[in-house]
């Protein structure tokens, strides 16, 4: 992918988890599969991904998933393999923050150790227009024989709801919530871009634009198909 430090939030579609409050924006159900496909801003595609929920853990005051990724790039060739877990404590879904990565740094980050600490991402089981949501904060730190190579901050915020659309991609129309947010990546150079997701009840997102600092539109990810 053409931008390395773009990070995205794979909140993938969600299929009805029986007695649960977690199942509005996230998947809790074994068996459900996703896959999401990724544009630059010329509508020319660049990499694609097929997710499913490979495991359900029962926990006590909720449920946690483990989903898996295989992400293609645009010849629709296998790039790289990975899993990462979800958590709904309390009706609050919380993600896990190395899901915060683009695949690519997933992937360069691959044979490294890696520490992730900070505040999760977290989606409440209800949104509404006008709400705020909660700021994340990330520190990531990669190495070998114990040196530290990187050591990354993402600082996500001004994440608010701001509308409801109808949105249409090639697995199918929904009606969605309009969240819009602010990504700080500091690293050996900062970036820093907003974007907007579009979420759809029992889906999650099925939308995500990117747009650098001065409202340009830098790409584009779609939900083309999900089985549940």
């Amino acid at each position: 992918m053409k931008n390395s430090l773009v990070l995205f939030f794979l909140a993938w579609g969600a299929a009805l988890f029986a007695q649960s409050d977690c199942s509005m924006f996230y998947p809790f159900k074994e068996s459900v599969r996703m896959e999401y496909t990724y544009f630059d801003k010329k509508d020319k595609m660049e990499s694609r991904t097929e997710s499913s929920v490979k495991a359900v853990k029962q926990l006590p005051n909720g449920v946690e998933v483990v989903i898996a990724n295989t992400v293609f790039d645009k010849k629709d060739k296998e790039q790289f393999s990975g899993e990462y877990r979800v958590r709904c404590e309390d009706g609050v879904i919380k993600m896990d923050a190395s899901a915060m990565l683009n695949p690519a740094m997933q992937q360069s980050f691959s044979n490294m150790e890696v520490t992730i600490e900070g505040e999760e991402l977290s989606i409440p089981k209800q949104l509404k227009v006008g709400q705020e949501l909660p700021d994340a904060s990330t520190n990531i730190r990669a190495g070998a024989g114990g040196i530290n190579i990187v050591n990354m901050t993402v600082d996500i915020t001004d994440r608010k709801v701001v509308g409801q659309e109808t949105i249409t991609t090639p697995a199918g129309t929904f009606d969605c919530y309009k969240l819009t947010q602010t990504t700080d990546v500091k690293m050996m150079l900062g970036k820093s871009f907003s974007s907007v997701e579009y979420y759809a009840e029992g889906v999650g997102v099925v939308r995500s634009e990117t747009y650098d600092k001065k409202g340009n539109l830098e790409g584009y990810m779609l939900l083309t198909a999900f089985e549940k």
